[in-house]
């Protein structure tokens, strides 16, 4: 070895290696709070614990929409009663009045308090236990439709995807 490495390593043998904990500190820091400001990004609907979802594998996420849940006994929007499922069964017509009168009231609440976005939102997702017979998600798909909601999803519960 050459006498200069041979003084510097000389000189640094006592000495150990040093670590600015200050700046670790402040990277950590910074990561969780990114972490706590980003993990409710998610759209997540939660349905009421009557209503059993079907299975499906999806791709993609919720979005915030009008919800309309659908139970064995009645048929609510944004969490409110609006008609029940006998009286939609009754009804001969392929909308319910009452439920597409209160999609339009809802739609133009959030015009008014949301601006442009709000009246641009234009989707729908239903919350319908399993059990429910088609017709009815037909009549209120229908209804959704006639009151001016174009897009309208079916709320499932996800699986894993079986390769």
């Amino acid at each position: 070895m050459s006498s200069r490495r041979q003084r510097r390593m000389s000189r640094n043998k006592g000495k150990g290696a040093s670590l600015s904990l200050t700046s670790l500190m402040d990277v950590f820091t910074i990561l969780v709070l990114y972490l706590l400001v980003n993990q409710g990004s998610g759209a997540d609907i939660d349905p009421p614990k009557t209503i059993k979802l079907p299975d499906s594998i999806v791709e993609t996420s919720p979005r915030q929409t009008i919800v309309m849940t659908v139970s064995d006994t009645a048929v609510f929007l944004q969490g409110e009663p609006v008609i029940t499922v006998a009286e939609v069964l009754e009804s001969k017509q392929d909308y319910i009045e009452a439920v597409r009168q209160e999609m339009v009231r809802l739609k133009d609440v959030s015009t008014e308090q949301g601006g442009q976005v709000a009246a641009n939102n234009t989707e729908v997702t239903i919350l319908a236990d399993r059990g429910v017979p088609f017709k009815i998600l037909k009549k209120l798909m229908s209804t959704s439709s006639s009151a001016g909601y174009i897009k309208i999803s079916l709320a499932v519960n996800q699986k894993e995807k079986q390769n």
